[in-house]
């Protein structure tokens, strides 16, 4: 069941989370604003959970210095390396297979006048973003990190992806990922099919699997840390507050209570799993 794919008539880009028209409008209403700053586009350009916090231990654990490259795959509207160029000094190239969310980021990138890193000394170029497929990219150097939040689910060939990973970072270089993962296999009939219909997830695999998929690739997986309780209470919230919302969206309403109820459901999980290319590792 949970390695089946999404109905071809349906793609990622028809899942509610991202439905353009909110960015469009935001975006629209900005127009006549000489200089854009990075609270114009927060309300939709950060689709992880828990905020900037996320990305702020994405950058603690991984350890980044000034003028390092990071490569964000499914980087959405580029609200990730926006934030990790002014707060770590960093050059963050956003990896986007959507064609419409990677037009808003790059507009959003050259309209929005970012506070220099607050580094004092940095080689780092400010954020862009790639429309591109990961799996055939192609990059002049290698990355010393790659960061990917609540993106890999999306991607059937979990094997192919990790070893393009590996591929394109440095020796040493290191993956920080943030996902969906099944509590219990196999999941039930339901749930696969909410995660294929609704979240377009064809497949979750067991914490077990999940750190055997990066071992063959080549990284050492040496922290994989469980958000479930975490994220089951944010997304709850969030699913509560928007019900609230007089504006809301009733398929972006739909898209919230379903992982809500994924969650409550007790199947599906949240992780934070840190990596090493080439390392050996030792899972804690």
């Amino acid at each position: 069941m949970g390695s089946q794919s999404p109905p071809e008539e349906s793609t990622l880009e028809h899942m509610a989370l991202y439905n353009l028209d909110r960015a469009r409008k935001a975006v629209a209403a900005l127009q006549s604003k000489p200089q854009w700053e990075p609270t114009d586009t927060a309300s939709f350009d950060c689709m992880h959970y828990l905020g900037d916090a996320a990305i702020a231990n994405a950058a603690a654990e991984l350890r980044l210095e000034p003028g390092q490259t990071v490569l964000d795959l499914g980087s959405g509207f580029g609200g990730t390396g926006r934030y990790l160029y002014h707060q770590h000094g960093v050059s963050a190239i956003g990896i986007e297979l959507q064609p419409e969310i990677y037009e808003l980021a790059e507009t959003i990138n050259q309209r929005t006048v970012l506070p220099p890193p607050q580094t004092t000394t940095t080689k780092a170029t400010p954020p862009t973003s790639i429309n591109a497929d990961f799996l055939e990219l192609t990059l002049p150097h290698k990355a010393d990190h790659i960061v990917s939040f609540l993106c890999i689910m999306h991607i059937p060939d979990r094997a192919r992806l990790f070893r393009k990973a590996s591929a394109l970072l440095k020796p040493s270089g290191g993956l920080y990922i943030e996902d969906f993962y099944a509590t219990q296999s196999p999941l039930d009939e339901e749930t696969a099919r909410l995660l294929r219909e609704v979240v377009f997830a064809p497949h979750l695999p067991s914490r077990e699997a999940y750190t055997q998929d990066l071992q063959a690739a080549g990284f050492g997986v040496v922290k994989f840390h469980d958000m479930t309780a975490e994220w089951a209470a944010f997304v709850h919230a969030r699913a509560v507050a928007y019900r609230l919302d007089p504006g809301h969206e009733a398929s972006l309403a739909r898209f919230y209570d379903t992982i809500d109820l994924l969650f409550a459901g007790g199947q599906v999980g949240g992780c934070r799993i840190t990596c090493v290319n080439g390392g050996e590792g030792e899972v804690r």
